[in-house]
């Protein structure tokens, strides 16, 4: 567990230092450059992809100088979705017997290369060179195992998750805005029964002020109509 952890970091790293100084940008695809002692190594291949597909991987060497190419080879690696281990997947022998190449010469090659499904996170490859410089005096050979990070492994699943997590917001963006709307409405409809409320409270409290009113002169219209009713007429001598 800790040796994968230790990888993943390792080739994160590495993925952000070449991002930083060792890649040329193209719209779609990037270019890993490597160069010393008279030879130079370009390697370009496919910025993201997924697993099940096909990419394209070229791979072109210069001779600065004269120089014998004895091996160029990529050996291609990924993490195996269900073990999380290194896996490697494909290997490209660029050159496989000693190859002469002149001052200036260019010799390139494309490649088709099939991604595997269990792939994921990152391909990197692992690239093996062995060359001889020759000039006037004895024969140098160089040797060199480089690591090269290359594609990212886009997901599908994810995406897929990506995307319903996007319409999930923006369905509860709209939710929160009819809430507000609802809630807007809520409170002028309290509003507007505050209002009547206030309303009919003032018409009753004149209706009962009214009825008070003309209950007290009805109270008083009985009491003279009982008294002129009931008084005794005077009698006149």
């Amino acid at each position: 567990m800790l040796k994968h952890k230790v990888l993943t970091l390792t080739l994160l790293m590495l993925l952000i230092a070449v991002l930083a100084c060792n890649v040329k940008a193209e719209a779609a695809t990037r270019i890993y450059t490597y160069s010393f002692a008279g030879i130079e190594v370009q390697i370009e291949y496919p910025f993201e992809t997924y697993p099940n597909e096909n990419i394209t991987i070229n791979i072109a060497i210069r001779a600065l100088t004269t120089l014998t190419v004895n091996c160029t080879q990529l050996d291609l690696y990924v993490l195996h979705n269900a073990t999380k281990e290194e896996t490697s997947f494909y290997s490209i022998s660029h050159i496989s017997v000693p190859k002469l190449l002149g001052s200036g010469e260019w010799f390139n090659e494309t490649y088709k290369v099939f991604i595997p499904e269990y792939a994921i996170n990152l391909i990197y490859g692992k690239l093996t060179l062995k060359w001889t410089l020759r000039g006037t005096g004895e024969a140098e050979a160089y040797e060199r195992e480089l690591l090269v990070l290359m594609s990212y492994l886009k997901s599908l699943e994810l995406e897929s998750l990506r995307n319903e997590n996007a319409m999930l917001r923006e369905h509860l963006t709209n939710l929160q805005n009819e809430l507000t709307s609802l809630s807007s409405t809520l409170n002028e409809l309290r509003n507007n029964l505050t209002n009547i409320q206030k309303r009919y409270d003032e018409e009753l409290s004149g209706t009962r002020s009214t009825i008070a009113v003309l209950a007290v002169t009805t109270v008083f219209f009985l009491a003279t109509t009982a008294y002129l009713i009931f008084r005794k007429p005077k009698q006149y001598w």
